[in-house]
């Protein structure tokens, strides 16, 4: 083989990938494998592992497989048809009358509950839906209009149930406040919801280490709606309490001190354990634990399920 003719090979495949990437509308033929950018991407639809996902800052759509693969891509309408014929075509199986959606935090992705997500199914059987957002992008209530659009397309869908870690569970609380103002009321009843080290109230090192110019280019809106002498105040005026039944999950040290020598008693490396309180809870277990990684534990999965399963910790 000589060199010009493999130049032309390597041109022409080189087109087709071209091609192939750039004409990935709701028509394309080839799944194609994405290089993950989770912390990019939101999701707006979700069924089984299917899902259809806005990227940050704007408006394309694509629509991944249940193996990560592009299949479309292009406009939220697009990718909805495409969606919507691959379901009635059975390639995308139902979803049960209940789920069980799953939230990460600030920071992270998805992959954060992918072990939780594990336990409730294989142990507690239910059908788990894993939401995931660009956290770093955008406000709590951006997300909140995204876990919307996800819970609006949930078809046969009756209950739901969530799992949410740090700032999943404002998202959550946000967005019952928008069904609250809502005409259009939920198309699900709401069952229960463990909330994993919640900020109910805030943030108090979002104050001191939130403004810092690394944090602030990195997160600097979402950051601020923490801070209780920042945004705080107008977001706290945004949340509802859920009407049904929530436990919280605190870590920490469990003595008086905790890992922050600037936070007041015990806290989880993040948060003081009163800034999780929410009147209304019905239970409150300490497992202990680092605040970034508690979804991990196996002790705070286990907590969880018992709480879905029966509506108590212990």
């Amino acid at each position: 083989m000589n060199f010009e003719y493999l130049t032309r090979i390597v041109i022409l495949a080189g087109a087709f990938i071209f091609a192939a990437s750039s004409c990935a509308t709701a028509q394309s033929r080839l799944p194609l494998p994405t290089l993950g950018g989770p912390a990019l991407w939101t999701d707006f639809v979700i069924q089984d592992r299917w899902r259809i996902q806005r990227q940050i800052n704007r408006d394309t759509y694509r629509l991944l497989d249940n193996y990560e693969r592009r299949i479309a891509a292009g406009t939220l309408e697009e990718c909805y048809h495409e969606f919507d014929r691959r379901r009635s075509m059975g390639e995308i199986p139902p979803l049960p009358a209940h789920v069980v959606i799953t939230i990460h935090g600030l920071g992270a992705t998805r992959n954060m509950m992918r072990g939780m997500g594990d336990v409730l199914r294989e142990q507690g059987g239910f059908s788990v839906i894993n939401f995931g957002y660009a956290s770093m992008h955008g406000t709590v209530q951006d997300q909140a209009v995204a876990l919307e659009s996800v819970i609006r397309n949930l078809h046969g869908v009756q209950e739901v149930s969530f799992v949410c870690h740090s700032m999943g569970n404002l998202i959550v609380r946000h967005l019952l406040y928008r069904f609250q103002l809502q005409a259009n009321p939920p198309p699900v009843a709401f069952r229960r919801m463990v909330m994993i080290s919640p900020p109910n109230h805030g943030a108090e090192i979002a104050d001191r280490l939130g403004q810092g110019p690394i944090l602030q280019l990195a997160a600097g809106q979402i950051i601020d709606q923490f801070a209780p002498n920042q945004g705080w105040p107008e977001l706290e005026r945004q949340l509802a309490t859920p009407w049904f039944e929530f436990g919280i999950i605190a870590g920490g040290k469990g003595n008086d001190r905790g890992y922050l020598p600037g936070v007041p008693g015990d806290d989880d490396g993040l948060l003081s354990l009163q800034t999780h309180m929410l009147n209304g809870a019905s239970d409150f277990i300490q497992t202990g634990g680092i605040h970034q990684l508690m979804p991990r534990f196996k002790s705070v999965q286990d907590a969880s399920l018992m709480f879905l399963l029966d509506g108590h910790f212990r």
